[in-house]
């Protein structure tokens, strides 16, 4: 939870497949008088121009404007990410970088969500739509850490419900909302006390509309979310290691080295075997988690 007093001033968002859907829901409906500026990744092709600045303006009663190199954040204005650059934050200035890709992106989620939260702490409330994946866990855990607020699109609402679902696998989200409510009560979220998403719910645990008899946080055991998407981000470049084995033993295959190609071979399943170990881990209990209870339905 934030600090008494702390105003909540820095929005980040991040999107991917299915997400200009998703980003227009929810820049439709943000107030005029949003004590906050925004600032949206979402993830683009490198080279060439980006409508989504347009797109995103055509629905928002805010500025919406692509984010400038050094340029000063300024509260109910919409900053969209460039394409082929990093979005960062320092202090209360947008910075544009040209760093290698993350999760084979640029610009990353996570690259925002990071520096956000490292340079604005409490004041930063992190968003999560629509996409594929899970960049932009890493960076809701490290928001969620500094003390920043986390919300989430509703998994069964996103057009794409891998990066929401990896984000509620990870981290304990504040709130879990359609993108068209994000918009509409962001205002009122961003000036109430941070709560807590219930897993079986899922709405905020000290919100009026959490129902009875759910589970609390006080009933869960809670992991080191740092530590559990540093283990994810090892499960993904396994993932990546044991692809690159599996192609080079082919190409070896084709070229009649099948000694090579053996090798290769071993060394895929292997590091596959490795990758399946640690998410077989981390992924234990969600299951029996979100399991409804007996004469529940889903």
């Amino acid at each position: 939870m934030s600090p008494p007093g702390m105003l909540r001033d820095l929005v980040v968002v991040g999107a991917s497949a299915g997400g200009v859907e998703a980003l227009r829901s929810l820049v439709s409906g943000l107030p005029a008088n949003l004590p906050a500026g925004v600032l949206v990744v979402l993830h683009l092709p490198p080279g060439g121009t980006s409508a989504l600045a347009g797109i995103l303006g055509a629905t928002c009663v805010l500025p919406t404007t692509v984010a400038e190199h050094g340029a000063e954040i300024e509260p109910g204005h919409v900053y969209v990410a460039p394409p082929d650059h990093h979005l960062l934050v320092d202090d209360g200035c947008m910075l544009l970088s040209d760093e290698p890709p993350e999760n084979g992106h640029r610009p990353a989620v996570d690259a925002l969500f990071r520096s956000a939260a490292r340079s604005r702490g409490p004041a930063v409330t992190g968003i999560v739509l629509s996409g594929a994946l899970d960049d932009g866990t890493a960076g809701l855990v490290a928001i969620k850490a500094r003390g920043g607020l986390t919300i989430v699109q509703r998994p069964d609402e996103a057009a794409y419900r891998g990066m929401p679902d990896s984000a509620l696998s990870n981290v304990l989200v504040d709130h879990v909302l359609p993108a068209a409510a994000i918009g509409r009560r962001l205002a009122g979220i961003l000036a109430g006390p941070s709560g807590s998403a219930c897993p079986d719910c899922g709405k905020t645990v000290h919100s009026s509309d959490h129902e009875p008899g759910c589970a609390g946080p006080d009933q869960l055991e809670l992991a080191d979310q740092e530590l559990r998407a540093a283990l994810w981000i090892a499960v993904r470049t396994l993932d990546d290691k044991a692809a690159l084995a599996r192609r080079m033993a082919a190409s070896a295959d084709n070229r009649g080295n099948w000694g090579l190609a053996r090798r290769y071979t071993q060394s895929a399943e292997e590091t596959g075997k490795a990758a399946e170990l640690l998410r077989s881990r981390l992924t234990v209990g969600q299951s029996e988690a979100r399991t409804p209870r007996t004469g529940e339905s889903r």
